[in-house]
């Protein structure tokens, strides 16, 4: 029998403080395209040596010099020349579509064209878009990312389909159908799962024996050994 999501959570929201992006949409953009493959902890000192030594401004951005955007680049994992030049078209396209502002230019948009304008910025497709929406309070829909996805795949609750999009359908369909609405539990949802999916249900070796839902996960016992 598959365990039910709410207490999913709920247990999980017991265990895991995990950190929250920016709710900025133009800083949570910017998070997103901070680094290559690196853990949050990196993440946030290089957000934070950006947000000191550049400004999160894009109008400083767009005027900051090569150099010092890539001093920072250099500290986020390979290819940091096409970090920089993520930086230089996210303010061009927030100059261009968003008059400077981008939180003002969704909000007066509707939904599905603030999440078209989102996707417009590099690195963001239809998951990050909605994780954005959800994280500025703009839109309570259900968002995941990968270690979330497979998280609620591995207990059961939805069935992985050949393509990743299709398997993100169907597990933002669990979290639609069977949680909470509004941002709150929306959110933690969101942050728990991504967290477990990290720290215990990895994709190459998932920890089943501390796991606290080891119990209820149909996958624990075989993925254990």
């Amino acid at each position: 029998m598959k365990p039910a999501l709410q207490p999913v959570v709920a247990t999980l929201a017991d265990v895991y403080t995990p950190p929250r992006p920016p709710s900025d949409p133009f800083q949570h953009v910017l998070w997103d395209n901070i680094g290559y493959l690196i853990d949050d902890q990196r993440r946030r000192r290089l957000f934070d040596a950006f947000a000191s030594e550049v400004g999160l401004d894009p109008r400083r951005i767009a005027e900051a010099d090569e150099t010092s955007l890539m001093a920072i680049a250099v500290q986020g994992g390979m290819r940091p020349e096409v970090r920089v030049q993520r930086w230089r078209t996210i303010v061009a396209l927030i100059a261009e579509h968003a008059q400077g502002d981008l939180d003002a230019a969704l909000r007066a948009l509707p939904l599905a064209k603030a999440r078209a304008l989102l996707k417009r910025f590099p690195t963001i497709a239809d998951p990050a878009a909605d994780k954005i929406l959800l994280f500025a309070g703009m839109a309570p829909l259900p968002a995941l990312e990968s270690n979330g996805v497979r998280v609620l795949a591995r207990l059961g609750l939805f069935r992985e389909a050949g393509s990743y999009a299709a398997s993100y359908r169907a597990a933002i369909a669990v979290l639609t159908l069977d949680g909470e609405p509004g941002f709150a539990w929306l959110t933690q949802a969101f942050l728990v799962l991504r967290e477990h999916g990290k720290t215990l249900c990895k994709r190459g070796e998932p920890l089943c024996g501390p796991c606290p839902l080891s119990g209820a996960c149909p996958k624990a016992t075989v993925e254990a050994l």
